[in-house]
């Protein structure tokens, strides 16, 4: 019994300097994982003191190690959740976007949290672990929000007509540069209100904003210069 217990409390030793590595938990989550491990220490300790046999204080032994493993890789799983997270919140996303995001890192938590806590073996907790932080660290994060390149690509397009009805135009060349100056500045206003929007509904607002304003600009059929000379 008492190898039993040296062995268990090298066993707690080791799961909390483990916990003390995951670096995206905060203060209270490494605190709460340890405390689950002295809770399932304890249990483990009662086992191993009531044993009668030395079957008995090996299996109190093996259930305590398995309980402890668990609550290692489950704490694993929460530190690939909180590090992948943040690279959400950090990208240039739309809430929305961020949102099915965050979701989809909660259902990979989820199904590994399942493999881990199903597993019978501390080797199948430890491939329940990785394969559940690697499944999370895989999620992609894209660099650009397809909401807002949709919304950029809607604004170039107007942008695109205007200096081409501009180029069309029987103005004289200051005349049509001043025009696309005005066109440009546009276009640079509207990408800057997409790039800020943190919602699908700004980010169209912004789009159709932009797309109106460039429309609003007027190509005058006449060039005041050339009207002017006559």
């Amino acid at each position: 019994k008492e190898q039993a217990t040296t062995d268990l409390n090298n066993e707690v030793e080791n799961a909390k300097k483990a916990i003390d590595q995951d670096n995206n938990l905060t203060e209270e989550e490494k605190q709460a994982a340890k405390d689950q491990i002295d809770s399932d220490a304890k249990t483990a300790q009662d086992a191993i003191n009531n044993a009668k046999t030395n079957d008995d204080v090996k299996k109190a032994v093996d259930d305590g190690t398995l309980a402890i493993d668990k609550d290692v890789a489950n704490a694993a799983i929460d530190n690939a959740v909180a590090g992948k997270k943040a690279e959400i919140s950090n990208s240039p996303l739309t809430d929305e976007e961020k949102t099915a995001l965050n979701n989809e890192v909660d259902q990979k938590a989820s199904t590994a949290k399942e493999a881990i806590n199903a597993a019978t073996t501390p080797e199948a907790v430890t491939s329940a672990q990785e394969s559940g932080v690697k499944n999370i660290n895989d999620t992609s994060v894209p660099t650009e929000s397809v909401a807002k390149a949709a919304a950029k690509q809607a604004v170039a397009e107007a942008a695109d007509a205007k200096n081409n009805a501009i180029d069309s135009s029987n103005l004289t060349d200051e005349e049509k540069a001043a025009l696309k100056q005005k066109v440009t500045e546009a276009q640079n206003a509207a990408d800057q209100a997409i790039d800020n929007a943190t919602t699908n509904a700004a980010v169209t607002e912004a789009q159709t904003n932009g797309v109106n304003i460039i429309n609003d600009i007027k190509v005058p059929t006449t060039s005041a210069t050339k009207e002017q000379a006559i």
